[in-house]
Parts: C-alpha cells; sequence; structure tokens
C-alpha cells in the first residue's frame, strides 16, 4: 500500500465514522454526512472545482500560487469524498487515491492548459441534472484527477492534502475513538 492510499483510508474512514455515529453536536462534517443533502454536496464539489480551476487560470487566490492548491485541493478532496460517503460509497468502490495519483502522473505540458478544459468538463458532469450514484462516482474520479493533475503543475504530491486533513482531524476529541482504531 502506498502512502497515498493509507493517507486517504485514513481520512476516508474518518468521514465514515463521523457519518455512522451521531457526533451532529460536536462536528458539522457529521451534521452534513448525516443530513442526506446530497445536492449540497454535489454543489459544493462543484464551486470547489471551479476555485480549483481559478487558482490554475489566475483568477481565484488567496495566499500564492503553491498555497492556493493545496488549500483548494484539500476543499476538492474534502466535498468529493463527503459526497461519496454520504452516500455509503465504501473506499474500495470509490479509490480516491488511484484518481489522485493518476492525475499526479499525467504529463502536463503548455503549463497545464489543458487542466481548466478537464475541470470544466468535469464541472459539467458535476452540475448535470441526476442523482445516480454512478454519476457521481464518475464526476467524483474526474474531481481527483483533476486534483492530482493540479498539484502536478507545482510538484506538490497529492499526500500534502491528505496529511493536512488528517493532522486537523487527529486534533479532534470527537474522533480520539476512531483512531485508536487505527494503524499508522
Amino acid at each position: 500500500m502506498t502512502e497515498l492510499e493509507i493517507l486517504c483510508r485514513q481520512a476516508y474512514g474518518a468521514y465514515e465514522y463521523l457519518r455512522d455515529h451521531d457526533l451532529t453536536a460536536e462536528s458539522g462534517t457529521s451534521r452534513l454526512l448525516r443530513s442526506g443533502n446530497l445536492p449540497k454536496l454535489r454543489l459544493r464539489m462543484a464551486e470547489e472545482l471551479d476555485e480549483l480551476k481559478g487558482v490554475i487560470e489566475g483568477t481565484h487566490f488567496h495566499e500564492g500560487f503553491d498555497q492556493d492548491i493545496i488549500l483548494e485541493g484539500y476543499e476538492v478532496w474534502y466535498w468529493t469524498a463527503s459526497l461519496l460517503v454520504a452516500q455509503h460509497v465504501s473506499y474500495t468502490e470509490a479509490t480516491p487515491h488511484v484518481y489522485l495519483e493518476t492525475g499526479f502522473k499525467l504529463p502536463i505540458t503548455a503549463g497545464g492548459q489543458e487542466l481548466p478544459g478537464f475541470i470544466q468538463e468535469t464541472l459539467k458532469l458535476a452540475r448535470a441534472e441526476s442523482t445516480l450514484m454512478l454519476k457521481d462516482l464518475l464526476t467524483s474520479n474526474q474531481a481527483l484527477k483533476s486534483v492530482g493533475m493540479a498539484c502536478a503543475l507545482n510538484n506538490t504530491p497529492p499526500t500534502r492534502l491528505l496529511e493536512r486533513d488528517l493532522t486537523e482531524m487527529r486534533q479532534k476529541s470527537y474522533l480520539e475513538d476512531y483512531w485508536q482504531t487505527v494503524k499508522r
């Protein structure tokens, strides 16, 4: 198992834990995952993909290109994983590490100019009127591939996105029981 897969499995597992345990009083993510509000999850994933596209095109920025790729890539990861977890898509079905890694390893040419087009196609799919889990899985795969490609633009391994997520989650006392079951 690669480091990326280990980190993805840990984060995804934490989201599943938050879905399966009523921690809504302590956790906004638990409330979100248990609410079943799939349209909101789809919308947020699309919004964050759009922001990632903006970072690449130079129209959306916070702290600088390198930091913004991590920030917006993380946001796409979070909303994509949340959408899948809320629908009870298992990690084995989703395999997010595969799509992050595939995108990261794709050759990016011409300063990544093809990436905004790829993200635009993914956004069209994300915004299509459908509630089919298969469509969400396909959109999620493409979204994560986009994140991997964006990470490649500044040579930021996708593991950095997951490290950030996991660092934050390990500090949450309400996830203490989950972390006791996770092998590091």
